[in-house]
């Protein structure tokens, strides 16, 4: 039961053909309440009931690039990487929300140890979402701070230009290759009792590190609301494209692995996942560098990524409380030398982009 005064929802869509051949949906939503208001919380779960209605998905994989080139990569001698899950159910401070990412990275830069590869996930775009695709608001952002990157996006679930959700990753270094692949759909509870088949994706480019070589780099964002052995069989599913695409590729290249893999450590049958990950030779970075596995517990939050206390964006869509911290955003290093540093970002007052916190991992080159 949705705990608020509406009374009434409707929703209706329409296709229709429009020009240059392009089939847009007209839709409406109508949500009469006992006082007439609309309250925030209920406008975000409408949105998540809509990408609910409109999963059946028609993969797009897109393009954004600047003059990007990475050479100080190479002579500083390691490399910086940030994962963030955007959240796509807020869009009223969105751009409030992509311009403290943003500003943090202009930051980083000016400190002189600028980002160099940012993962992605819950990158949303179209007209529900008031926004073509936030991961390109984001890189127009950093455009307008004279900070360069390249773009590869792929959309997971939705209808592209009503609503939609996918992976981007943003790079300062050129890109030699990009591939997109979809994880097996698994059963997800996306709200009460209900349940839908969802889809997953990863995403994954080649970089280029002037003066060194190539470097893999792979995003993905694994199924939430699901059991622990259907996020497995994701993670295999992920592990062989991973390894199917390696071979194929010149040489043996440093890989990161990195995204939302919705793995929390103090959940038994979560554990095979990470499991996995780790036994395929990859490095957890953050967990290396400050000496923990958990990381995240009810009396040390200090490594928590989702719901860490005080978020304003980490509440149940139904219920409307608070969720429970959780470390389930990862940056894994296969190939690498040391991990030099690896902290939780975007926390605290002024500083909050998600439910998520980011992590950003600073790795040695091999």
């Amino acid at each position: 039961m949705i705990p608020h005064s509406a009374k009434y929802i409707y929703i209706q869509t329409k296709i229709q053909d429009c020009a240059y051949s392009i089939c847009l949906i007209r839709y409406m939503v109508v949500l009469y309440s006992g006082k007439g208001t609309i309250m925030k919380s209920t406008l975000r779960l409408i949105r998540v009931v809509v990408a609910v209605i409109l999963f059946f998905l028609f993969p797009i994989f897109s393009a954004w690039s600047a003059p990007s080139i990475c050479p100080d990569v190479s002579s500083r001698g390691y490399i910086n990487v940030l994962t963030i899950n955007l959240l796509f159910s807020e869009i009223e401070d969105r751009d409030l929300r992509l311009t403290r990412i943003a500003d943090f990275v202009k930051q980083e830069a000016q400190q002189g140890n600028p980002v160099d590869v940012i993962l992605l996930q819950e990158v949303a775009g179209g007209i529900l979402e008031d926004t073509t695709n936030s991961s390109f608001d984001l890189w127009e952002l950093l455009l307008a701070r004279s900070l360069n990157y390249n773009l590869r996006y792929t959309m997971a679930n939705g209808i592209s230009r009503l609503l939609s959700v996918g992976n981007s990753i943003l790079t300062r270094c050129g890109i030699k290759s990009a591939f997109a692949m979809t994880l097996p759909a698994e059963s997800e509870e996306v709200f009460g009792d209900f349940q839908i088949s969802l889809k997953r994706k990863a995403i994954m480019v080649s970089i280029i590190v002037p003066g060194f070589g190539n470097i893999s780099i792979y995003d993905t964002h694994l199924c939430a609301g699901c059991s622990g052995s259907e996020r497995l069989q994701q993670a295999q599913f992920l592990m062989g494209y991973l390894r199917a695409v390696e071979k194929k590729l010149p040489g043996e290249n440093p890989i990161i692995l990195g995204g939302d893999f919705n793995t929390d450590l103090n959940i038994p049958d979560n554990v095979p996942v990470y499991n996995l990950v780790t036994g395929s030779g990859f490095v957890d970075t953050y967990a290396a560098y400050n000496k923990c596995t958990v990381c995240c517990t009810p009396s040390d939050v200090s490594g928590c990524t989702f719901a860490v206390p005080g978020n304003p964006f980490a509440f149940d869509l139904i219920t409307n409380e608070s969720e429970v911290p959780a470390r389930i955003d990862y940056i894994f290093a296969k190939g690498f030398g040391a991990v030099l540093k690896s902290e939780i970002v975007f926390k605290g007052d002024s500083l909050w982009v998600s439910d998520h916190s980011g992590v950003l991992s600073q790795i040695s080159l091999p």
